[in-house]
């Protein structure tokens, strides 16, 4: 019995120790982005809000600019630009980090028709980021 008591605790003892050991990693890579990702996500909304085909080829990763054709992209920001000029974002949240160079971030941006809340998701090549998933969700392109 003393022996089957022994092995639970340390089953239990190394799960604990695995999931604290994945949060540690976690909160290191938040921290690590936080002066570099952040910053870029700040600077380049702005500049994706204005709804313009070419700024978003510019800032997206060459695998994302595949994915999708100039008419379907320019139907699409059409469709987005309903949110009016972008007026603020707050804080972005770091939300994970996939196959050690995709960061996700979610945030909410304040534009001049309604608030969106976006998810991004950026490819870390060596510190130089480029958006690979852009994901908005809004009341007010419902209307």
């Amino acid at each position: 019995m003393r022996k089957v008591l022994k092995i639970i605790g340390i089953i239990f003892l190394s799960i604990v120790l695995l999931f604290s050991g994945c949060a540690y990693y976690i909160y290191q890579k938040s921290t690590a982005y936080e002066s570099t990702a952040v910053p870029f996500i700040e600077e380049v909304i702005p500049k994706l809000s204005t709804w313009d085909l070419e700024a978003h080829r510019l800032h997206s990763t060459p695998e994302s600019n595949e994915s999708i054709n100039d008419e379907d992209l320019s139907k699409l920001l059409k469709w987005l630009s309903k949110l009016g000029g972008l007026v603020s974002i707050e804080k972005p949240t770091f939300k994970g980090v996939m196959n050690g160079n995709f960061i996700t971030y979610v945030f909410i941006a304040h534009y001049e028709n309604g608030d969106a809340g976006i998810t991004v998701q950026l490819e870390d090549d060596n510190g130089k980021f480029l958006i690979n998933q852009f994901h908005v969700e809004s009341m007010a392109l419902i209307e």
